[in-house]
């Protein structure tokens, strides 16, 4: 139903790709945005090096290791960064915040990885609790742009595989063949699945349909993944929250086509569609700047115009350090919450099995009850800790020792030519630090911070960013802020189409752009009835104003013995004749047992034969039309 039965689309699309000075709206890869240099901000434009590199040969060689007093990255990740226990964020913002910022990241920012080249520097120490000792956590190196890393005068440089405007690159794609493939090309609207969920990689989109070889292809870190959902990004799939928040921007353009046409009959596709795209990343755009930047304390100044000389490129630093922040924002728990704001009868997730499983959306249903989850729990401090659950993460099915996200990380800064966080705190205006104790507030992290680096000199960027001091009323330091401030101040008035200077928006459509909230995209698409006005900050579901009426009382189970060794009685209470379906969940919400019960005004008495079940915690789901209760069993 989705392949094209000619050329005249994909013409389209490619024209679109081309510069064009009097283009009423945004080419696809981003060229043309600027009439000087067609080429800035676009696909495959060079990363800005605002900050100094500090390679070991000036050219292209990292400075990865104890040779140039570089500790090794995961002896750094056990020293400074565990967390056994959960630290929330001080100022109360929820999953949203992280969830949010990984989502803008992957609209500006993608760098292309060498696959010929691993690194091996993060060796397993002696002592490690988690991994095997000595051996290697391989990452990749990003590739080096072609025709640069040839000489001091010409070193290293990275592109940028995606446009780096804020411009729904998540939702459209940044290159023709991937915007072609989402689109349906009827109405203006993009390709949905079952439950008006993203797209499969099948022949139609659907789950249950044969894989199309021709889908745009996807990120998968686990290999494992045969079917999976197909966005403008190829990074969605990375965890169900992620999913959810490109779900609904695709659900908002195709209710904003509805909306368009209803007013404009005689609109084509291609005209419905563009002006959807324009109004979609309106809005999301001031969602950033006058919601999102907002709350994490970063003031960029009121929007004086378009200023054509600002490149509005991403810089590597903030590619490579500063905008690595989400790692130390993540919960351990990814909450899955209903209606009344209770945990589903499967349970919550752990973010190890969130990890590259778009499937997990189908067995809650959607995408609602992760957003009523991340709208109550608070994100975790940003900091120096990370969660083990990214930290120790060993992929299913693999022979490879796992993953050490941090460690990583502070290889990535490394191998991509980053100095030490007092040069790049020099390339920002600030003095240089001489003693940790006066980059952080809390002496027992100086004190961990000098027995693993020794001298401030020494520090990688990324970690002596976490390691500042708050700002007043901020989440984050002094150097961090002013990279955000300065990166995202760029992206908007360097982009011609930036939706306040944008010619094709009317004045109408720029005041509804500035009204609008994620809570407003959320609640309009989506089947959730209450949700905070400001969906950043964590709010219990009890505390939202018009919060939820008590749930009927009409249904209730006991179970008798608990542990179970074969034979479970229950003593079943309802306030009606009715017929009452039972699941049984197992931990990993997988439906191993149902049955249709039949119940009567008051109390049914059932004995269940559970004796095929192996040994371990169940939950027991007994539910009718409007009510269900859960029962945790223990088998024997």
């Amino acid at each position: 139903m989705y392949r094209l039965t000619g050329y005249v689309s994909a013409i389209l699309f490619i024209l679109m790709s081309l510069p064009m000075w009097a283009q009423n709206y945004r080419s696809i890869n981003g060229v043309g945005n600027n009439a000087i240099n067609v080429l800035k901000g676009s696909t495959n434009d060079y990363l800005i090096n605002y900050v100094p590199q500090d390679f070991a040969d000036k050219i292209s060689i990292p400075k990865l290791d104890e040779t140039y007093n570089k500790p090794n990255p995961r002896k750094i990740s056990n020293a400074l960064f565990d967390q056994p226990s959960g630290i929330n964020d001080k100022t109360g913002l929820s999953d949203f915040t992280w969830v949010f910022a990984q989502f803008i990241d992957h609209d500006i920012n993608l760098q292309e990885y060498d696959e010929t080249q691993t690194l091996t520097n993060i060796i397993v120490p002696e002592d490690d609790q988690f991994f095997p000792p000595n051996t290697i956590i391989k990452t990749q190196r990003c590739k080096i742009a072609e025709g640069t890393g040839t000489s001091e005068l010409n070193p290293a440089r990275y592109k940028n595989k995606v446009t780096a405007f804020i411009d729904l690159s998540t939702i459209y794609g940044s290159d023709s063949i991937r915007a072609t493939w989402l689109r349906t090309f009827q109405n203006g609207k993009l390709k949905v699945s079952q439950g008006n969920m993203l797209p499969w990689n099948t022949s139609d989109g659907e789950f249950n349909s044969p894989v199309d070889d021709f889908a745009p292809k996807m990120v998968d870190e686990t290999n494992s993944l045969l079917k999976y959902f197909v966005a403008g990004d190829k990074r969605a799939n990375e965890n169900p929250l992620l999913i959810g928040l490109h779900t609904l921007f695709v659900r908002e353009h195709n209710r904003i086509c509805e909306t368009l046409l209803a007013e404009n009959p005689l609109w084509d596709d291609e005209k419905t569609y563009q002006e959807a795209r324009k109004l979609n990343v309106a809005f999301l755009q001031s969602i950033v700047y006058n919601e999102w930047l907002p709350q994490l304390g970063i003031k960029i100044p009121t929007f004086s115009g378009y200023q054509a000389q600002i490149d509005p490129q991403v810089m590597n630093v903030f590619s490579a350090a500063a905008f690595r922040i989400g790692y130390t924002l993540i919960n351990s728990n990814v909450l899955r919450l209903d209606s009344h704001g209770k945990s589903l009868p499967i349970g919550n997730l752990q973010v190890k099995d969130a990890y590259y499983n778009p499937v997990a959306t189908l067995l809650t249903g959607g995408i609602e009850p992760f957003f009523r989850g991340m709208a109550t729990q608070v994100q975790q401090e940003m900091d120096g800790r990370v969660i083990d659950d990214i930290r120790n993460f060993k992929l299913s099915g693999k022979d490879e020792v796992g993953l050490d996200l941090v460690a990583i990380n502070i290889t990535r800064g490394r191998e991509r030519g980053l100095p030490a966080y007092n040069g790049v705190s020099n390339a920002f205006g600030f003095p240089s630090y001489r003693d940790f104790i006066s980059l952080t507030d809390n002496a027992d992290e100086a004190a961990a911070l000098e027995a693993i680096y020794g001298s401030v000199a020494n520090l990688d960027p990324w970690v002596g960013m976490l390691a500042e001091k708050h700002m007043p009323n901020a989440i984050m330091g002094r150097l961090m802020m002013a990279i955000f401030e300065k990166q995202f101040q760029d992206l908007r008035d360097g982009d011609r189409f930036y939706f306040e200077n944008d010619a094709a928006m009317t004045a109408e459509e720029i005041k509804l752009a500035k009204s609008t909230t994620l809570r407003d995209i959320l609640m309009r698409n989506t089947s959730i009835d209450l949700m905070q006005e400001n969906v950043f900050r964590a709010t219990s579901y009890d505390d939202i104003p018009f919060g939820p009426k008590p749930l009927p009382i009409d249904l209730r189970a006991e179970l008798y013995p608990n542990p179970v060794s074969q034979m479970a009685n229950f003593n079943i209470y309802s306030e009606q004749k009715q017929n009452a379906n039972m699941l049984v969940y197992d931990v990993n919400g997988r439906v191993v047992y149902q049955n249709i019960l039949p119940l009567e005004d008051g109390i049914t008495k059932s004995t269940i034969d559970f004796s095929t079940l192996t040994g371990g915690v169940y939950n027991v789901v007994i539910s009718n039309a409007r009510n269900y209760t859960i029962v945790r069993m223990f088998k024997d």
